[in-house]
């Protein structure tokens, strides 16, 4: 089952303890502020513990309203996650504008998570991530 915010859409592989987390047109700092919070709440009610994370900004192209500040801020707010420090997530993008507000996140975001890495191809994301195996699966999540 997928859950919507407006620009993000996520969907839970519960038994393997993935999210993917579609970030599309329509996206803007404020609602990526809900949808952390929001990653946080089901991974904690799913017991989801820990988990590793995909967020494909892949489909993303209008940035205008993100900002670098703003970005930064919404990583801040993975401390509510407790325990932090055990999750991964990797953040696809593909623009070098994605690249640099994802960095604005990875920066703030890794003194709550395990690791953060930035990405330009699938592949190489989701063996970093540790499921290559679900490579398949995965991408039947991110089609519509």
């Amino acid at each position: 089952m997928a859950e919507v915010i407006l620009g993000f859409t996520t969907k839970f592989l519960q038994d393997k303890h993935f999210v993917l987390t579609l970030i599309e047109d329509g996206a803007n700092d404020k609602l990526l502020k809900e949808q952390v919070r929001f990653v946080t709440a089901q991974t904690q009610g799913k017991g989801m513990r820990p988990f590793v994370e995909l967020a494909d900004a892949s489909e993303l192209h209008d940035l205008s309203g993100f900002t670098e500040l703003g970005t930064t801020a919404a990583g801040a707010l993975e401390f509510e996650r407790k325990p932090y420090r055990q999750d991964k997530l990797a953040i696809l993008v593909d623009s070098d504008e994605a690249y640099k507000l994802a960095s604005c996140y990875r920066a703030t975001s890794l003194y709550y998570r395990h690791d953060v890495k930035i990405f330009r191809d699938f592949r190489q994301s989701i063996e970093w991530l540790g499921v290559a195996d679900l490579e398949n699966e995965i991408n039947e999540l991110r089609k519509k």
